[in-house]
């Protein structure tokens, strides 16, 4: 057998050494992104052309990006059957208010590379699902934002609606320099998505006084522990010291609200309720006490109304009958209580 020369097995071994470098690098580079080659399409659209791959339909983007904001990861997308994948113990407040997709990524800051913004737009099929979402999780320390009724930052992260979207831009850390481009993100999409056709509002249709300030609050579903009452409003309120709840929802007609309240009544009287009999300011009203507190339920062409956990008769009364004015539109909120 004739023996390969040193020269020949030197080569070959060379050019192994390269087909094992070539092969690493392949290997490696699968598993790296590089944000300057990320079509940014994907999460946003160029001005005036609509996003052709974001699934949670085509919207305004947040193009042109602040000073110094870049892409840093890929974007990630995410539907009903895979969103506890992202947001793990928060699914099912989405979920149960209609949710349909989410669209998230990061943005790096190159003046500071430890620095950066992940943005989540969650589109909820329409701007009562995305108000739900936001009311129902508002921070504390919110602080009002000026470019959009439904806007608010805290000191590291911006939320917001949009039309059908609720959108979140959480800061890595409380920078101002980062809170001030999830602002400026939040403004542009603010200004380039469409908000849709006005719809009725019932949070105006709560009375203004003694209202408790951003405590107005959309439930999809399960309302007081009630399986039945699903889409209620509710909002706080201070009288003479007390906390005082007012609620209301919008059925699809008078019949429907005169059965839930009946239904809601019932249930209130199985777990301990007791309905009282005494004079109250709407007709056909129904007072309930419980825990020690009272409530009034009634309804008003199609819409099923009530007070909760009043410390007094007077209190419920109160309430009840602006609550009351408010939905017949008369705006008179200062008529004696009978």
């Amino acid at each position: 057998m004739k023996k390969n020369s040193r020269p020949q097995t030197i080569l070959s071994v060379t050019i192994l050494f390269l087909l094992m470098l070539i092969g690493t690098g392949v290997f490696v580079t699968q598993f790296q992104f590089n944000p300057a080659v990320m079509p940014h399409d994907v999460l946003f659209a160029a001005p005036g052309k609509e996003s052709r791959s974001l699934p949670l339909g085509p919207h305004a983007s947040f193009v042109p990006l602040p000073e110094g904001l870049q892409p840093l990861t890929a974007t990630e997308m995410f539907d009903a059957s895979n969103l506890s994948d992202k947001i793990d113990g928060k699914a099912e407040l989405y979920l149960s208010a209609g949710f349909t997709g989410l669209v998230s990524q990061r943005f790096g800051d190159d003046r500071a590379t430890d620095q950066w913004l992940e943005v989540f737009v969650y589109d909820m099929g329409d701007a009562k699902n995305a108000f739900s979402v936001f009311s129902s999780q508002r921070r504390k320390d919110a602080e009002p934002l000026a470019f959009a009724q439904q806007a608010y930052h805290t000191s590291n992260a911006v939320f917001m609606t949009r039309g059908r979207y609720y959108v979140e831009i959480i800061a890595s850390n409380a920078s101002g320099q980062l809170l001030e481009g999830a602002k400026t993100m939040a403004e542009t999409f603010a200004r380039n998505t469409p908000a849709g056709a006005a719809g009725v509002d019932e949070t105006a249709l709560f009375p203004e006084a003694q209202l408790v300030k951003d405590s107005i609050v959309l439930t999809p579903a399960d309302a007081f522990g009630y399986e039945g009452f699903d889409r209620i409003y509710s909002a706080e309120y201070e009288i003479e010291g007390d906390s005082l709840m007012a609620y209301i929802s919008r059925r699809e007609s008078p019949a429907q609200a005169t059965e839930l309240a009946a239904n809601y009544t019932r249930f209130l009287v199985a777990y301990g309720g007791q309905q009282i009999q005494a004079p109250l300011p709407v007709t056909d009203a129904r007072l309930i006490e419980i825990l020690d507190t009272y409530e009034i339920i009634f309804t008003h062409d199609s819409y099923v109304a009530g007070i909760r956990e009043a410390a007094t008769i007077d209190q419920a009364n109160m309430l009840a009958l602006r609550l009351y004015d408010r939905l017949n539109g008369s705006g008179n909120e200062s008529r004696p209580t009978p």
